[in-house]
């Protein structure tokens, strides 16, 4: 088996294998009788818990019956493919999300406002320019285990992406499959990983190819408001047979049970992977 699936396989094999030692602490209320038209009582909701801002999602969904909005506010990112650059600004890029039951929520990203600028050589002046909104995503996510309170807790999330940004979107129908999971540490520690399976499209060669993206991530809550976390991420792109590899990290702040904000960067490890810098927001209704 290729080294690389070892590498996509490994962390949720160790986060999956260190919680079956653990005890499960629900809360003592029977939540599965709450859906979209019965929400779930504010008392008995989880803490928010939103995908960003880092690659690895939550396995956590949003509550039934509740709205969940998650917006990278800012975001710029410059990439490099031999002598060609290009550059990227993400306006307002949201992830919308409303609990349908208490284990599976229903998301819609819309990708706000773009601006794109390509150099085709170092003796391009004047880049090619691109501005509109970009694509839309749809998403559904299924926890598996562990919504409430409990140490371990595994998702899935199917999504379908769809080619509404014409010249700067990814240009064809993409799909994808994401099974994230994550592990509670004492001293508000905690472990996350997550494998993604997703059908890519490269507008160059106008091909679609497999690539699959394993992440390792370790969070830390040093207050009641300030959290931090560090992210390996690894892109394996099967057509070009090359790796792509960041080193994510930023704070979060918690400006209340509902409010969000954070901001950071993505570290490129190769030639081959993009710089990026963010910030952005989440709250909940």
């Amino acid at each position: 088996m290729p080294h690389f699936y070892y590498w996509l396989l490994a962390p949720l094999l160790v986060v999956g294998l260190s919680a079956r030692a653990q005890t499960n602490d629900t809360i003592p209320v029977d939540k599965s009788r709450y859906d979209l038209l019965h929400p779930t009582p504010r008392k008995y909701m989880r803490p928010m818990v939103p995908d960003r801002p880092g690659i690895t999602e939550s396995p956590y969904t949003v509550d039934a019956g509740h709205f969940q909005l998650e917006s990278d506010g800012l975001r710029l990112i410059n990439s490099r493919d031999g002598d060609a650059r290009d550059r990227s600004l993400y306006l307002n890029h949201v992830l919308m999300k409303i609990g349908l039951t208490n284990q599976t929520d229903f998301q819609i990203g819309l990708n706000s406002y773009t601006i794109s600028k390509h150099w085709e050589d170092k003796a391009t002046a004047e880049p090619e320019r691109q501005a509109r909104m970009g694509d839309m995503v749809v998403r559904l996510k299924r926890n598996i285990i562990g919504d409430d309170n409990k140490p371990f807790a595994l998702a899935a999330i199917g999504y379908v992406r769809l080619p509404t940004g014409k010249q700067v979107g990814d240009g064809a129908v993409e799909y994808g499959v994401l099974v994230p999971a994550i592990y509670k540490l004492p001293n508000d520690w905690n472990v996350g990983a997550q494998t993604a399976a997703e059908w890519m499209y490269n507008r160059e060669s106008a091909v679609h190819y497999l690539q699959l993206t394993p992440t390792f991530t370790i969070d830390k809550e040093f207050t009641e408001w300030l959290e931090g976390f560090v992210e390996v991420v690894g892109r394996w792109d099967t057509r070009q047979n090359s790796w792509q590899a960041s080193l994510n990290l930023g704070p979060q702040f918690d400006i209340s049970k509902n409010l969000q904000f954070d901001i950071g960067t993505h570290l490129a490890l190769n030639r081959q992977t993009d710089h990026e810098y963010f910030v952005g927001f989440s709250f909940r209704l």
